[in-house]
């Protein structure tokens, strides 16, 4: 008999090691400011990071950082700015060496530390499976919720907007995780996927540098392993996208047979004419002149035809003064390739979608959200039309819901310049409008009976 369960025992150690061989991701757990012009003075330097807090006090001892050190270096590589600080930490593993160049007390010091790994998410009420796929020549980093019970449970693949940010332990008060924790109360198993090159993925090309389909290949792979599972009901899977999700997921909907699809703050139209119409929009809103906005119209124009229709890199259309003064304050073009933080070629690509056709092939039962404080996808048509169109060619497969007063962050609030005047974080960490997953749950459950 003992025999018997210290097999038992080793299988279920495999099993857990196998579902986590992936390198957990360095931390360095800081919060930190870029040092002001008279700290540099003093120290008779030109950048570094003043640590102003520790996040974990107990990991810190790894890493050997205090409250008050200025980091001028890691690994030999100077840190003028918070992002050269994540993008050095983003480059090792828990568990390996990192050597800093630091001022404590007023003294250049070198310092030798070691990476502590970043931390599980841990859960009293699920069970949370670290797990990982093959993608390309590397693999990609999923995240599991699943409520504790027992059989086949219905699931959803949660595909989040278009930063290239991390949604692995970002804290239960971040709206993605409100969302998901709360779907995996109501019964559901929930999986996050870690864009490529993010977090803990492996041997694959960073997020900012791959195009749209890369990423959309990807959340199709991630939907074929959440239905591997063999808790999961592969005759209840459905696919929720936010933002740029909601233009991941009819598509891979029309590759891999899904129950339904729900989406929430997206575009029906080219992505080209969204912009268009953004810049219109939003503008305004934000406080810009709306004389003066109509008149960079045309300027707005210019670029995204440059862009979209005569396919010219951004270096080129940067040649024209006055167009990149505007490419570098309204699409924060980084004097390369990248533009919102993301290589341009993303942007062309999803163009390339006819996102109506997307839809009307769309077999599955739709959902769509929209809300009337959303300044990021604030046309009410787009939505309304996604469902018109499935609707037309899959009758009664889509449903429209108007969520008052609330953002594109599932925020709720009293107006749209209500919103727009309470975009911080703290804010929408406190005012989640749990709706969002009642009237989910609601049509979910509508769909299955």
């Amino acid at each position: 008999m003992k025999t018997i369960l210290s097999i038992i025992a080793l299988i279920f150690l495999f099993q857990i090691s196998s579902s986590q061989e992936l390198k957990r991701r360095a931390y360095l757990g800081v919060y930190g400011t870029e040092i002001t012009d008279s700290v540099a003075d003093i120290y008779n330097i030109n950048s570094g990071i003043s640590i102003d807090s520790l996040k974990n006090t107990k990991l810190a001892k790894k890493h050997k950082l205090l409250p008050t050190d200025i980091i001028l270096s890691i690994n030999g590589n100077d840190v003028k700015t918070m992002h050269d600080l994540k993008h050095q930490v983003s480059l090792s593993s828990g568990g390996d060496k990192v050597n800093y160049r630091i001022i404590r007390k007023g003294k250049i010091k070198e310092i030798t530390g070691i990476y502590p790994a970043f931390p599980y998410e841990k859960s009293e009420t699920h069970e949370i499976i670290y797990d990982n796929f093959k993608f390309d020549s590397g693999q990609i980093r999923v995240i599991v919720d699943k409520p504790k019970k027992q059989g086949k449970l219905p699931a959803i693949l949660f595909i989040q907007g278009y930063t290239c940010s991390s949604i692995d332990n970002v804290g239960n008060k971040h709206p993605y995780i409100q969302l998901v924790k709360g779907l995996c109360d109501k019964g559901y198993v929930v999986m996050r996927i870690e864009k490529p090159g993010i977090g803990d993925c492996s041997n694959i090309s960073k997020c900012n540098d791959i195009g749209f389909k890369t990423e959309t290949e990807a959340f199709l792979k991630g939907l074929q392993k959440l239905k591997s599972y063999d808790f999961v009901d592969t005759s209840q899977v459905f696919i929720w996208g936010h933002s740029l999700g909601g233009i991941v997921a009819p598509i891979i909907a029309n590759q891999e047979k899904v129950n339904g699809v729900i989406v929430y703050g997206t575009t029906l139209k080219p992505w080209r004419e969204y912009l268009i119409e953004m810049f219109r929009v939003q503008n305004p809103l934000l406080g810009v002149d709306y004389v003066e906005n109509e008149n960079n119209m045309l300027d707005y124009h210019k670029i995204i035809h440059a862009l979209f229709i005569d396919k010219n890199k951004p270096s080129l259309i940067a040649k024209d003064t006055a167009l990149s003064i505007i490419f570098k304050e309204l699409m924060f073009y980084d004097g390369e390739e990248r533009i919102w933080g993301r290589n341009y070629k993303a942007f062309i690509e999803i163009d390339d979608y006819n996102l109506t056709k997307c839809w009307s092939k769309t077999d599955a039962n739709v959902l769509v959200f929209w809300a009337d404080a959303d300044i990021e996808a604030f046309s009410k048509y787009d939505h309304e039309t996604i469902v018109d169109v499935v609707n037309r060619y899959h009758p009664s497969k889509g449903k429209f819901i108007h969520l008052k007063n609330t953002t594109h962050a599932f925020a709720k609030v009293k107006s749209m310049q209500h919103g727009i005047e309470n975009r911080t974080w703290k804010y929408m960490t406190e005012n989640f409008n749990k709706e969002v997953i009642l009237k989910t749950d609601e049509w979910i459950k509508e769909v299955i009976k």
